[in-house]
C-alpha cells in the first residue's frame, strides 16, 4: 500500500491566479514610464501633429520594459535574501515570492514575456523613427536590468538611486520626443528633471521603508550608506523639486503659464511627506508617492495639451 502511493505521480500545483500575476507586475506604477512618454510628446510638439502609431508603440514598450524590470527586481531580491517576511506588509504589491504565491521560474517567465513585447516595440521604433531613440530606450533596458541584475547589481551598491532617474527622467523623456520631431528636444529634458525626482522619490521611500529588511541582507541603500536621515531629507526633496520645478519653468519663460498650477500636485503627497518627515515607516510608501506622480504627470500632460508646446 505505501508503495503503491509512493509510486503514483503528486498532484500537480495550480498555477498562479490572475489576480497573482497582476499583483507581481506591480502595476500601480505604470504611471512612472507611461505618462512621462505623454508628457514628453505633448512637449515636444502640438496635438495635432502627434505621431499616434509611433507614441502608443513607444507607450507599450516603455510599459513593457518597466514591468520587465520589476519582475527581475523582485526575482533578484528573493534570489539575494534581500525580501522577506515582514509583519504588516502581507498586502503591499509584488512579494510573490517571499510569501509562496508564485515559483521563481514563473516570475522569470512573465519578465521573459514583458521583455519580448518591449523587443518587439522596439523593432517597430527603430523601422518608423530611426536608431537614436532605441539608443536611449536601450540604455534604458540595461540600467533596469542592472539595477538588481549581476554583475552591476546597482541597489546594493548604493547608487540606485541615480539610475533610475536616468532610466525614468532624461533617457526615456529625451528618447520618446526624439521619436516624435527626429531631434532633441529642450523642453522634453527639462521636464524630466522634475519627473525623474519624483520616480526617484518612489524609490527613496521605498528604501527607507525597507532599510532593515536591507540591513539584514547585508547590502547598502542609499538609506544606509547616506543614513536614515539624509534619506527622509532627500525624499522630501525629490518630492519638492518635482511639484515646484515646473512652476520655475513657467516663471523663467521656458514653458507655458499653466505650468504655475504644478506645486498643487503636492496636495497628493501631502501623507508621504508628513510621514516620513517624522520618521514613520509607510507601508505603502511606493503607492502613495506613485499616485502623487500620476497627478504631478496629468497636469503637466493637460497644461501642454492644452495652451501647445512652447508657450
Amino acid at each position: 500500500m505505501i508503495a503503491t502511493i509512493a509510486n503514483e505521480p503528486q498532484a500537480k500545483r495550480p498555477g498562479p491566479t490572475l489576480s497573482v500575476r497582476i499583483r507581481s507586475l506591480r502595476a500601480f506604477s505604470l504611471p512612472l514610464s507611461v505618462a512621462p512618454v505623454l508628457v514628453a510628446t505633448a512637449a515636444a510638439v502640438a496635438v495635432a501633429h502627434w505621431r499616434w502609431d509611433v507614441l502608443l508603440v513607444s507607450m507599450l514598450g516603455a510599459a513593457a520594459l518597466h514591468l520587465a524590470g520589476n519582475l527581475l527586481n523582485d526575482l533578484f531580491d528573493f534570489r539575494n535574501g534581500v525580501d522577506r517576511r515582514v509583519q504588516g506588509d502581507e498586502g503591499r504589491p509584488g512579494r510573490v515570492l517571499v510569501y509562496g504565491l508564485m515559483r521563481p521560474a514563473e516570475v522569470a517567465k512573465e519578465a521573459a514575456a514583458a521583455g519580448a513585447v518591449s523587443l518587439a516595440a522596439a523593432g517597430y521604433i527603430l523601422w518608423r523613427c530611426g536608431p537614436m531613440p532605441l539608443a536611449f530606450a536601450a540604455a534604458g533596458a540595461i540600467i533596469l536590468y542592472a539595477y538588481t541584475g549581476p554583475p552591476l547589481a546597482l541597489k546594493y551598491r548604493g547608487v540606485g538611486e541615480w539610475a533610475i532617474f536616468l532610466a525614468f527622467g532624461p533617457l526615456l523623456m529625451v528618447g520618446a520626443a526624439w521619436a516624435q520631431v527626429g531631434a532633441f528636444c529642450l523642453p522634453a529634458l527639462l521636464l524630466s528633471l522634475p519627473l525623474g525626482c519624483v520616480t526617484t522619490a518612489v524609490l527613496v521611500g521605498n528604501n527607507l521603508r525597507d532599510r532593515q529588511e536591507d540591513a539584514q541582507a547585508g547590502i547598502r541603500t542609499l538609506g544606509h550608506s547616506a543614513g536614515g536621515r539624509v534619506a527622509q531629507i532627500l525624499y522630501i526633496a525629490l518630492v519638492l523639486v518635482g511639484g515646484l520645478f515646473p512652476a520655475a519653468m513657467a516663471l523663467t519663460g521656458l514653458g507655458p503659464r499653466g505650468l504655475l498650477l504644478a506645486p498643487l500636485s503636492l496636495l497628493a503627497a501631502v501623507r508621504p511627506l508628513w510621514a516620513v518627515g517624522r520618521g514613520q515607516r509607510v507601508a505603502n510608501i511606493d503607492s502613495q508617492t506613485a499616485g502623487f506622480v500620476t497627478l504631478l504627470s496629468v497636469l503637466l500632460l493637460a497644461v501642454y495639451v492644452v495652451q501647445g508646446p512652447g508657450r
